[in-house]
């Protein structure tokens, strides 16, 4: 069965760093990113059902919940930057962007070098500093996260830009009413909000709102809003003990079949399960 992995963090909050993986290691899950950058070709990661071959100097990107393994990694062939998700849920920016974020997966050195080279650098400036224990040193850590976080991000919105053309094409002023739109979705989500009511919270038509919501998030208002409160109730499954109904209704579901249905589209589990990983794999501890 797929575990989940708890990260233990060390004294640098909420930042690990794995110099050298096991070989090989079965399909797991967990809470935090995971940044893989090659140092020998030849390593071979799993991460939802797609395998990805890195050769020296690719990158792998794992994002927070998603089901991953290590098929093969020579010795001393990688290393690792693991960090909680609190540092991209908390991050208005990153937290509506994590639809363009999450689409990036494989940075291969011989197509992006400049992307790859600046990551690379960051990640080995970010283990000089975790092992350091200077004063800061975990300012600093998570200083060269959100870098290369932003990194990412101008990368995946380049991408998306070269996807729209002539009237389609990116706009600055869009995107902040996207911003306003999902801030509100992030205030209101507890609630039986509607997309005609966050259409008007932001001054747009719900038919040009709900077109562009899709354009810009690449995916619909109603599984956008359902995304929101699955995480919500992931949390509440993990971190609490409260009744999975209750964790559904806190999180803003009207319905059991309905939490269900999305817990399992998104999460790729159901809430039982989830929230049994989580209890086994914790009194392992």
């Amino acid at each position: 069965m797929n575990q989940q992995e708890t990260i233990r963090y060390s004294s640098i909050q909420d930042i690990m760093i794995i110099s050298n993986g096991p070989g090989r290691y079965p399909a797991h899950w967990h809470n935090a990113a995971e940044f893989i950058l090659a140092l020998r070709d030849g390593c071979r990661y799993l991460v939802r059902d797609v395998e990805y071959t890195l050769k020296k100097g690719d990158i792998l990107l794992v994002w927070p919940r998603e089901l991953h393994e290590t098929v093969f990694q020579p010795e001393e062939g990688a290393f690792f930057i693991q960090f909680s998700d609190r540092l991209l849920e908390n991050n208005l920016d990153l937290a509506i962007s994590m639809r363009l974020l999450s689409r990036q997966k494989k940075l291969a050195g011989a197509e992006h070098p400049e992307l790859t080279g600046q990551l690379a650098e960051w990640m080995m400036a970010l283990r000089e500093s975790f092992l350091s224990r200077e004063p800061f040193s975990e300012t600093r850590c998570k200083v060269l996260i959100y870098q290369m976080l932003i990194r990412i991000g101008d990368h995946a919105c380049r991408t998306r830009q070269r996807q729209l053309e002539g009237e389609d094409r990116f706009s600055g002023e869009a995107w902040g009413r996207m911003r306003e739109a999902c801030s509100y979705i992030e205030a209101h989500f507890t609630d039986g909000i509607s997309q005609t009511e966050v259409a008007a919270a932001v001054g747009l038509s719900v038919c040009y709102f709900s077109r562009l919501f899709r354009k810009y998030m690449q995916i619909s208002f109603p599984q956008y809003v359902a995304h929101v409160r699955v995480r919500a109730a992931a949390r509440l499954l993990g971190g609490t003990d409260l009744p999975i109904t209750d964790c559904a209704g806190q999180a803003g579901f009207q319905s059991i079949t309905a939490f269900n249905k999305s817990f399992l589209e998104i999460m790729g589990t159901s809430p039982r399960d989830y929230r049994k990983m989580y209890r086994n794999f914790r009194d392992q501890l």
